[in-house]
């Protein structure tokens, strides 16, 4: 029998394959459809709370979003009962909107998750960006050139 580290584990490769070209209703599908007001806070909107409020957010992804995708790495689990687990992880996110323009980041996330018989469902899904601070730090630190970092290190 697979750990519940496996176990999320591969629900995050759905997860991110959901993501991959922006895939809406598989995304939608990861989600407990059984749960009466599930919330997700983006790092880019307000909290979002019940089904109505997410099912516009992804409406809104498909009218800006021209292609997307997510890679997570150093997955967390601990169990909160029998069926129900707390899983954090890191999470890089690449953005082409529909103009041409490109993005990308990385944020922090933490996600109450529930095992259903078709498998494990997100109700509760908050992102977490490093504060302002820290991004500039990193950017800073990015535009020095290699071999003035490699000296300096």
């Amino acid at each position: 029998m697979a750990s519940l580290h496996d176990e999320l584990g591969s629900f995050l490769q759905d997860y991110e394959m959901a993501w991959r070209g922006g895939n809406y209703d598989a995304l939608r599908a990861l989600w407990d459809a059984g749960e009466e007001a599930p919330i997700y806070v983006s790092e880019e909107s307000d909290p979002l709370i019940g089904w109505q409020a997410i099912d516009d957010y992804f409406a809104g992804n498909r009218k800006v979003l021209a292609n997307v995708s997510v890679r997570t790495w150093d997955h967390q689990t601990r169990p909160l009962g029998e069926d129900t687990a707390i899983l954090f992880y890191h999470m890089h996110w690449n953005a082409k909107i529909v103009d041409g323009s490109l993005m990308g980041g990385d944020v922090r996330v933490s996600a109450l998750v529930r095992r259903k018989p078709e498998g494990w469902r997100f109700f509760h899904y908050v992102e977490a960006p490093p504060a302002a601070m820290v991004q500039a730090r990193e950017m800073l630190r990015n535009n020095c050139d290699p071999d003035f970092v490699k000296a300096n290190s």
